[in-house]
């Protein structure tokens, strides 16, 4: 009897061990192939692969784009306009720097015109009165345009009429740029340097007598008489 449950238990045991090791040496089952292949296909590239391939997909959209320009007829036909007004506005402050120093130039020049100028003798003189070019466009508040005229006094040896004396002021006055230019009348001017006296009287018949008492204000007024005794009549011609 106990040699029989003996050879059971031996039986049982081998029959175990026979079923373990067919389970371990067994192929795994289609589904469980199929399930890993699935896996392993969906495993990510490794960063460096991944990287390169984007690299060349960026590189190779870049290479395939065309070139876009970004002008048109409007935009060429705008910049040329611009070109051309910064143009003129560069030939206007040239213009305007050269009308500068030409007007510098003018007032240099005109203040070196002498308001009196007188040959020694008796000759014919003229009275002239203009505006300086600098003054033309201002207003003074009084009113009276004589404080914005200059006054010059002329007399001039051998002129045989009084125009004559007159032609020898304007064209420098006109090139100066003075405006209003008038001739005020005229007489003759006795210049003695050795009495150190200068007496004004006459008329003209082309221009008129001149205002004697406005040309001995002008003559005292000259540095060039500084000590003369200054007279005036309108008698005499």
């Amino acid at each position: 009897q106990h040699l029989s449950l003996g050879l059971g238990v031996l039986a049982l045991a081998y029959s175990s061990s026979s079923i373990v090791g067919r389970a371990f040496t067994s192929k795994p089952s289609n589904r469980i192939t199929t399930k890993l292949s699935q896996t392993r296909d969906n495993l990510p590239l490794n960063s460096h692969t991944n990287n390169n391939d984007n690299m060349g997909d960026d590189q190779d959209q870049g290479e395939g784009k065309a070139t876009q320009f970004t002008t048109n007829a409007h935009d060429l036909q705008e910049a040329a306009k611009l070109q051309a007004r910064l143009s003129s506005k560069r030939n206007d402050q040239q213009q305007q720097q050269q009308q500068s120093q030409t007007a510098i130039e003018s007032l240099h020049y005109q203040d070196a015109i002498q308001s009196v100028s007188l040959d020694e003798g008796a000759y014919k003189y003229v009275l002239i009165t203009a505006r300086p070019p600098n003054n033309n466009n201002n207003n003074n508040n009084n009113g009276n345009n004589n404080t914005k005229t200059r006054t010059f006094v002329y007399s001039k040896r051998n002129a045989e009429y009084h125009r004559n004396v007159a032609e020898s002021l304007l064209p420098t006055l006109e090139q100066c740029g003075y405006t209003d230019i008038r001739i005020k009348g005229g007489g003759r001017i006795l210049r003695d340097d050795k009495k150190r006296r200068v007496h004004i009287f006459g008329y003209s018949y082309g221009f008129g007598r001149a205002d004697h008492a406005m040309a001995k204000k002008v003559v005292e007024g000259c540095d060039s008489f500084g000590g003369y005794e200054v007279t005036w009549s309108n008698d005499g011609y």
